[in-house]
């Protein structure tokens, strides 16, 4: 018969002792990730995810918009200093283009209503940003003061001088503006775009 001596008897008590120790606090360590998390760098979610007017689906035709009719040819031509520019458009259900040339100008108008329109000039500014920002020619230059400035992207507005265009997003429409006259410098260029797309937001809003 084995009898266990009082210093064995003593050491299996310690070592019962550490374990029923060392198990109480694994349970209360995983109470407290369960009631407090102000120790980590995740939060739990306690309000319920809501959509936005980004993510909204959108439907498309809800806006009959002409670009013809949205600058006149007097008004272009008097802009690009051309006495007689034709205008040519191009209409289809969420897209709208007027192209008026003459007198060694060409300027370019498209209305773009469809669905998603805010989101889709944020990945247009993004993706010029990312594979362009290091090309002076077609490095997005964000213009304020034209379209809504509070849309995703810094400003409603952004000017390449390699494409001569001006691209604004305001109230659910993308609307660039291309214009290229003979002799002109990039400045003039992007300062008769920026009138030119002013006006043409100005009037699509109503």
């Amino acid at each position: 018969m084995i009898r266990f001596r009082p210093t064995m008897r003593r050491v299996r008590y310690h070592i019962l002792l550490y374990v029923i120790v060392a198990a109480a606090l694994l349970v209360t360590g995983c109470g407290d990730d369960d009631d407090d998390d102000s120790g980590s760098d995740y939060k739990l979610r306690t309000t319920p995810f809501k959509s936005n007017a980004v993510r909204e689906p959108g439907e498309s035709g809800t806006m009959k918009i002409r670009a013809c009719t949205v600058l006149s040819a007097r008004e272009v031509g008097r802009a690009v200093d051309a006495a007689q520019l034709s205008p040519t458009p191009n209409n289809s259900l969420d897209l709208s283009i007027c192209n008026w040339d003459g007198g060694g100008a060409h300027v370019k108008l498209m209305v773009d209503t469809a669905p998603k329109a805010q989101l889709r000039y944020y990945n247009l500014l993004a993706e010029q940003h990312e594979y362009y920002n290091a090309d002076p020619e077609l490095k997005a230059r964000q213009i304020k003061g034209v379209g809504e400035d509070s849309a995703y992207g810094g400003a409603g507005a952004w000017w390449t001088r390699g494409r001569n265009q001006l691209v604004a997003y305001d109230h659910d429409k993308i609307l660039k503006v291309r214009v290229n006259v003979a002799g002109w410098s990039d400045a003039r260029a992007r300062a008769t775009a920026i009138a030119l797309g002013k006006r043409a937001v100005r009037k699509t809003r109503s």
